[in-house]
């Protein structure tokens, strides 16, 4: 068994999770880094030491089980998981979504990091470990267009709740991170489609979008000894969204 601690990453081919996956490098984690598109992990991998690539979906109980077993075969110890990954899913009016949209959005973005958290359970209590579930803003601010994506983060807001009271008498804590807009290749193309890139945006109080290391930084905290009092919470990252007056305009603009 390594004494180094080892840190399981998922969605770390970009965005937040490979952010998280160098900041926990850096700090010393043994990372390993999973996700579906085998060139991006590989690419995390090449930006700081000590980070390990799984190709793996994780929206896959036989995956979400390999993987983890494969981080305890190889390195003998499970000390963090970063629930990273999730997608925005078909944005469409309600009445335009089919059955389809809802089940394919909830298996990768709830029932992924639902089987990710439970085949870790017993290798996070032997290490006493934490649990940091990437949600959003829009588990608690609603947003047109986007249904499927905002239940489920608020699905996984509500999973953080009840699987941290249930896990924290085995020494395990479980908490949650809520971004607002993050520049990503999820989120870019919304801002270019908009004409917003590189321009102030009006949507919360800092007038821009959060980087994806800013975000890796709360995610950083939440897993380390500084937050060890810390469970069954929603960190809010938004900018100051939530309390951000909308610009004046007339309401059928």
């Amino acid at each position: 068994m390594t004494a180094t601690r080892v840190a399981l990453v998922t969605g770390g081919g970009s965005g937040v999770g490979r952010a998280t996956a160098v900041k926990l490098s850096r700090e010393g984690y043994q990372v390993v880094i999973v996700g579906r598109d085998g060139a991006k992990l590989d690419e995390t991998a090449t930006l700081a030491e000590g980070i390990v690539a799984i190709p793996a979906d994780m929206g896959s109980e036989t995956e979400a089980s390999r993987v983890v077993q494969e981080v305890e075969d190889r390195f003998g110890r499970l000390d963090a998981l970063v629930n990273a990954h999730g997608v925005i899913g078909p944005v469409k009016p309600l009445e335009e979504l089919d059955e389809n949209d809802w089940l394919s959005t909830i298996q990768i973005n709830l029932m992924g990091p639902i089987r990710a958290l439970s085949a870790a359970i017993p290798a996070l209590e032997r290490a006493g470990g934490a649990v940091v579930n990437v949600v959003s803003i829009n588990a608690l601010q609603a947003e047109p267009w986007v249904a499927p994506y905002g239940v489920t983060k608020s699905g996984l807001l509500g999973f953080t709740q009840y699987a941290a009271m249930e896990l924290a008498g085995r020494g395990v804590r479980v908490n949650a991170v809520l971004p607002g807009w993050v520049r990503s290749p999820m989120s870019d193309p919304f801002f270019d489609e908009l004409g917003l890139a590189g321009k102030k945006i009006s949507t919360n109080l800092l007038g821009r979008p959060a980087e994806p290391e800013e975000i890796a930084e709360v995610i950083s905290f939440l897993v380390g000894p500084g937050a060890s009092f810390i469970s069954g919470e929603g960190i809010v990252a938004d900018g100051g969204q939530r309390i951000a007056l909308a610009p004046l305009r007339a309401a059928d603009d």
